[in-house]
């Protein structure tokens, strides 16, 4: 071999006798191009490629059935089965005749060529092994990554960072399977702009034209380019049809805004607007609508709208920020126009801005809040007060001297409403315990103080100004952890015993003429056996002297260390009665609280339960207060059933049930009930069908449900066509089914 033909190239040549009759060129390309690829199991066809990288600088390596030197025009002509690998570039061919002065290798027949996340088969071709660039004709390709593939009559690689295809075709479905089909003139791909660019395209769904594109440009990673969103349709009574064609803006770097015109024919046009904001420690979203005459509202002004901002970060070490602000034309506006259950349901919606510091052990809290009350039920009396504004300050300091912890909670608020009393409120709360953890159990001694003082606008009638309290607590909370060996059907496990006291100490001060700005009652429950204070917010001291007893089993595997089951019960006895309490609420007199219990449990592989129960003993013949049951089966994301029930004594008594199940390998019903048992209504109901393949999926689905129980029930119907790997047309089906089944989604 001429010598400066193997050091220009460093051309390890390995020609090898074939042992067997090498397969067909074309066959042994198609088999190359879909090696260790099952298309029948859905989600990527290999791992992620690696980020591009320059073209390999190490050996070629070439293995042929035979080979000719040609020295003088240094070319080498190689025959059979050929095979160059050259770093991460491979290239199979019948023939080919490599160039060593261009570094080019012309190769013809049954030509397959792979590279990191591609992979190309065609008649013929050239490679250039000096930058990877190269040219295939009549290529069918295959995208691991993207569970993609695809032909073109010409595929060239102009660098590792440009590329472009004549006549080409896209797709997810596994080879012979076109149910959706993107056909273009022309393709260009520049990874190092970041964006594709088509020319002449069509988009096939089961051999039906459904969209065409003159021209179009796309981002083909992470960054962004502007241009059309995917457009939503659906139909519901209060809306008519409604379809949003979302435009997308890539203003700058860190700045970017989306145009959503939404045209409903029974409200008109509706737009709205999305603009981002990113900075260097923070980050912003204002959403705005209006809707600039709603022909269907006779309740108020026609023109209705929206606006939201919402930013947070953290401008230098230590301190960081939190705004949000919300605000609607009309009481009624998410009732008629927002989307979904969740967002139908606010009473109140939050206008703050928090501004805080995080130190060594200790945070403080600057904020200013107010709300918009969009519930008609709600009289101007009891709207919530704005803060305007409140100081927070928390400390915690532990190890301290002889293993005490150091704790203290202050508050400054100044409490404004259109209507009653207003005025400042200072609450200042030390304390200190002395925790004492083992293995085996703990121990925690603490002791606090709590002194409030209130300077009043407009006191009522006997109240004085600047009324004041102070009051201390003592508290002991203690627990003990047992453990044994178990087995329960044949599997080995360690049961826990784990019983815990927690007494309270706090004297009884009346406390009558103190305002309630931001004061309720906390709903019982089994973590509220282990409070300080039976009441939210500073306006009211729970008297105490009483002892919360309750115990909890576990059931861990001993092999994986997974919780099999958890069973807690407690109650709180009382030595004293319980007289501080809320306006218009009587002492109670009673000897112990309601009995709470709650439980989890893994009953089976695919069966998990979870309860809960509140439940008074000293009512008439008992009385449940509150009740919680959820039942589910899950085998994987495809089979799921959920029965759940709640109950609040005088509030709600609600079942709900939902499901995805199989009909068949690729049909799967939809549905969920929400039932009132209380008004005999049903609040929300569902139901619908999916079709899931690997490449597409479509949904439908007809939604009844009210927003008020005492208004006439509305309809809806939302269709979803997802073509996996390139776009979803239709409503946010998805996004909808994960939201009303639990477990949908994964």
């Amino acid at each position: 071999m001429n010598p400066h033909l193997q050091t220009t190239t460093r051309l390890a040549l390995i020609v090898a006798a074939a042992l067997a009759a090498p397969l067909a060129g074309a066959a042994a390309a198609a088999a190359s191009l879909d090696q260790g690829l099952n298309w029948s199991a859905c989600g990527p066809l290999s791992a992620p490629p690696p980020a591009a990288a320059p073209a390999a600088e190490g050996p070629i390596e070439i293995a042929a059935d035979s080979a000719e030197l040609f020295p003088d025009e240094r070319l080498v002509e190689l025959r059979g089965r050929v095979e160059i690998q050259h770093g991460e570039t491979r290239l199979e061919a019948d023939q080919v005749r490599y160039d060593d002065r261009a570094g080019v290798a012309e190769a013809a027949g049954g030509v397959f060529l792979q590279q990191p996340g591609l992979r190309m088969a065609g008649r013929s071709g050239a490679l250039n092994l000096r930058d990877d660039s190269g040219r295939l004709e009549a290529a069918e390709y295959r995208l691991p990554a993207q569970r993609a593939r695809g032909r073109a009559t010409v595929a060239e690689v102009v660098n590792p960072e440009l590329s472009r295809f004549w006549d080409i075709s896209y797709s997810t479905c596994a080879p012979g399977r076109d149910d959706w089909l993107l056909e273009a003139q022309t393709l260009e791909l520049n990874r190092a702009a970041g964006w594709g660019e088509v020319e002449n395209a069509r988009l096939s769904f089961m051999d039906v034209p459904i969209l065409y594109l003159p021209w179009a440009t796309f981002p083909i990673d992470e960054r962004r380019k502007s241009g059309f969103l995917t457009p939503s349709a659906g139909q519901s009574s209060e809306t008519g049809f409604d379809l949003t064609l979302p435009y997308y803006f890539n203003l700058a770097p860190n700045l970017d805004a989306t145009l959503a015109p939404r045209l409903m024919s029974k409200r008109g046009l509706l737009l709205g607007g999305e603009l981002r904001y990113l900075g260097r420690g923070f980050q912003g979203l204002a959403d705005a609508e209006v809707l600039p005459d709603d022909p269907d509202y006779s309740l108020g002004n026609s023109t209705r709208g929206a606006f939201s901002l919402a930013a947070d970060g953290r401008p230098a070490p230590g301190w960081g920020f939190d705004l949000g602000f919300r605000w609607v034309s009309d009481d009624d506006y998410l009732e008629d126009l927002g989307n979904g259950q969740a967002v139908t349901a606010q009473h109140h919606l939050e206008r703050r801005a928090d501004l805080r510091y995080n130190g060594p052990g200790w945070s403080l809290l600057g904020r200013l809040q107010d709300h918009q009350t969009i519930d008609p039920g709600i009289l101007p009396g009891n709207e919530p007060y704005a803060r305007l504004p409140q100081l927070l300050l928390a400390l915690e300091q532990p190890e301290q001297w002889g293993g005490l912890t150091y704790r203290l909670h202050g508050e400054y608020v100044y409490f404004d409403h259109a209507e009653g009393v207003t005025g400042h409120r200072l609450d200042l709360r030390p304390g200190l315990s002395l925790p004492l953890r083992r293995s085996w159990g703990f121990i925690e001694p603490a002791l606090s103080a709590r002194y409030t003082a209130y300077d009043l606008q407009d006191p009522a009638l006997g109240q004085a100004d600047n009324p004041e309290r102070a009051l201390g607590a003592f508290s002991l909370d203690a627990g003990l952890i047992f453990e044994r060996p178990a087995e329960w059907f044949g599997a080995a496990l360690t049961q826990t015993l784990e019983p815990r006291l927690f007494y309270l100490y706090t004297p009884h001060e009346n406390q009558d003429d103190l305002p309630v700005f931001d004061s309720a009652e906390l709903d019982f429950g089994f973590a509220n056996l282990f409070r300080e204070n039976r009441f939210s917010g500073a306006d009211r001291i729970g008297d105490a002297n009483q002892l919360s007893t309750a115990l909890t089993t576990r059931a861990l595997s001993s092999d994986t260390g997974e919780e099999i089951l958890r069973a807690s019960l407690g109650q709180v006895s009382y030595f004293r009665d319980l007289e501080v309490q809320l306006p218009g609420q009587a002492a109670e007199y009673d000897p112990s609280s309601a009995l709470v219990g709650e439980a989890a449990a893994r009953l089976t592989r695919n069966w998990q339960a979870r309860a809960a129960i509140q439940w008074q003993p000293h009512a008439d013949a008992g009385a449940t207060e509150h009740s919680a049951l959820l039942l589910q089966y899950r085998d994987g994301p495809k089979r799921i059933a959920n029965l759940g029930y709640r109950y609040q004594a005088g509030l709600l008594e609600q079942g709900d049930m939902s499901a995805r199940w199989p009909l068949s390998e690729r049909f799967h019903a939809v549905a969920r009930w929400n039932y009132s048992l209380r008004h005999t209504e049903t609040l929300e109901a569902f139901a619908g069908l999916e079709y899931d393949t690997c490449c597409w999926a479509a949904r439908a689905i007809a939604r009844r449900y009210v927003n008020d129980v005492a208004e006439a029930p509305e309809n809806a119907f939302f269709i979803q066509l997802e073509l996996k790997g390139l776009t979803s047309l239709g409503d946010k089906v998805d996004d909808y089914l994960e939201q009303g089944i639990l477990g949908y989604g994964g």
